[in-house]
């Protein structure tokens, strides 16, 4: 038995061995001098000859509008560094990357086309938090040898078609010198989907140009759409070459060094525009082919892809996003009885259309219930449920007197004629009910009510229908937290024979509830941010998955996504709706 331990600790050791070696060797190659004078790997970003190329040997042509923000220099953050490569044909190269999480601890993100410029052999290292003047062995956190690299098979090396969406790849990186992996020395990112055309996000990265120091560039600013491709821009000077592959983070917290990436600098034209502006860079959007090219990284399998089919930029919903910032409340069933979930809109002036949904994320045309106007001016909270127990969808509405009420089988006839159930009468407590959110939370019928009322507190109404509001249990006494709440509704996801409401909080954070013996128990969906605030939302089955797992968000610009599969601790696949812009 002595033997056979013995023989697997050094078979365990060997491999652990030669990794330190190759760092070791690593270091000896990379001295000071030799990191200093890499040139940028994304001459991608170069533009037309007749304009200055991006790749930090010249000034950019033209300058950036008044008003533009430009980045600021210091050290950088640990866990977003440069990758150094031995074999470029001028000499030694290099592109921005960054931790991200893994269960090896050991991967790195970056654009498709510097992942590519790693390919092929060579001395290639990652280096977090590079400081120019010291050799390898003495950066911060060492080097870390490159091991392998994943980039999908469909993207072309600086395209600028529509494969240019796949500008992102990774590398797996070995131990430093000392053995240690990467992640454990630096902390790491999340790889984080794309929540919207619209986020403010953190950049940061290392431009070659204008920066004799060498020093790390960051610059926080809003995210927009880049028409025509499945990418976004983000405008701030001081994006020189070099910054390829740089994380878009959201939510970076210094004291856990911990964030979410929802992009990367990549993209049309390898990162930016066809002018080499650096003020201007782009990043492919983090959906499902970025997820699935980090299961292949992490399971260490070559990717193999069909042929791409580029997402269409087609909004799924009639009109502009500033027509769609004045949908007041959302509320979704099947309101048309043809077995797939609808959407109700409740708009600012009281009129209220009905988008009947095709069971595939997208609707058909709308049709109006109630004009401009209408009595619908009034209502203060609206949800839809099923109160009087046959199966098809009501709405109830807390209206600005303090009365509440619901209407029976709401369908695409409107409002006229349905049956008006009073709840509460005006003058009612109900006047200071903030939120209203229908649910299955203990029968398993959707004619349960959470509420959230003005001062904070937070009750559940079982059973509501005919007889009134059901039974009511207190969640949450006033001054709690959920004062903070600016948006409710609820969702089924897989798994679950109950509810979870779903809240949208001031600071833009999202979370998700269960209802437990002793009152709420919740884990974040979204972490805060500023451009994820002032929402309407609703929860539904849009794409005939048989659950309310589709979340459709409409936010304060009128950009309206459909979040489909949200779970329990997930934000669903996004799917655009309304396009801002």
């Amino acid at each position: 038995m002595a033997a056979c331990g013995a023989t697997a600790t050094a078979a365990h050791a060997a491999p652990q061995a030669r990794a330190t070696a190759a760092a070791r060797a690593a270091e000896t190659y990379w001295t000071a001098e030799r990191m200093a004078a890499a040139k940028p790997a994304d001459t991608g970003r170069a533009p037309a000859p007749a304009a200055a190329p991006r790749s930090g040997l010249w000034a950019p042509a033209r300058i950036a509008p008044a008003g533009t923000p430009q980045g600021t220099y210091g050290d950088g953050i640990p866990m977003v560094g440069t990758f150094f490569s031995s074999t470029g044909p001028d000499g030694p190269t290099y592109c921005t990357a960054s931790v991200v999480h893994s269960a090896g601890r050991n991967l790195v993100l970056t654009a498709g086309h510097c992942a590519k410029s790693l390919a092929g052999g060579g001395k290639q290292v990652f280096v977090p938090q590079y400081r120019k003047g010291l050799d390898a062995a003495h950066q911060p956190y060492g080097i870390f040898p490159v091991d392998r690299v994943f980039t999908d098979p469909r993207y072309t090396k600086n395209s600028k078609g529509p494969d240019s969406d796949l500008d992102f790849g990774f590398a797996r990186v070995s131990p430093n010198a000392q053995g240690a992996n990467v992640e454990d020395r630096t902390g790491a990112l999340r790889l984080t989907p794309t929540p919207r055309w619209t986020s403010t996000v953190t950049v940061v990265g290392y431009p070659a140009s204008h920066n004799p120091g060498q020093k790390a560039v960051s610059c926080t600013v809003p995210t927009t759409r880049l028409t025509g491709l499945h990418q976004l821009r983000m405008d701030c000077g001081g994006f020189y070459g070099g910054t390829s592959g740089s994380p878009w983070i959201a939510d970076y917290d210094a004291r856990t060094r911990t964030g979410d990436i929802v992009g990367n600098l990549g993209g049309w034209n390898g990162g930016g525009n066809a002018t080499g502006d650096d003020w201007i860079s782009y990043s492919p959007v983090h959906g499902q082919e970025i997820q699935a090219l980090y299961q292949d990284a992490v399971a260490d399998r070559t990717p193999v892809r069909a042929p791409y089919q580029a997402p269409t930029d087609t909004a799924r919903l009639a009109g502009s996003a500033s027509t769609w910032s004045h949908a007041r409340f959302l509320v979704s069933g099947d309101f048309d009885g043809d077995g797939h979930d609808d959407l109700l809109t409740f708009w600012s002036d009281g009129e209220v259309t009905l988008h009947p949904g095709d069971g595939k994320g997208g609707f058909r045309a709308e049709r109006q219930l109630a004009k401009a106007q209408s009595y619908w001016k009034h209502a203060m909270a609206v949800t839809s449920g099923d109160f009087n127990g046959n199966g098809r969808p009501d709405i109830m509405v807390r209206w600005d007197t303090g009365k509440v009420s619901y209407y029976e089988d709401v369908d695409p006839a409107g409002f006229e004629g349905k049956k008006e159930r009073t709840l509460a009468a005006a003058g009612s407590v109900w006047k200071d009910a903030a939120q209203i959110a229908a649910g299955r939370w203990t029968s398993g019928k959707p004619n349960d009510v959470l509420v959230r009322w003005a001062d904070g507190h937070v009750t559940l109404h079982s059973g509501v229908g005919p007889a009134g509001t059901g039974t009511e249990r207190r969640l949450a006494g006033p001054g709690s937290v959920w004062r903070g709440s600016v948006a409710l509704t609820s969702t089924l996801p897989a798994g679950q024979d109950r509810s979870r409401v779903v809240v949208r909080w001031a600071d833009g954070s999202l979370g998700s509830f269960a209802l437990t013996d002793s009152g709420l128990s919740g884990t974040r969906l979204q972490a805060p941010n500023a451009s994820w605030q002032a929402p309407a939302m609703t929860a539904g089955d849009f794409t005939g998955s048989g659950r309310a797992d589709g979340l459709v968000v409409r936010w304060a610009d009128g950009e309206t996504g459909l979040y489909d599969g949200t779970g329990t601790d997930r934000l669903g696949t996004w799917n655009p709706l309304v396009n801002n812009g």
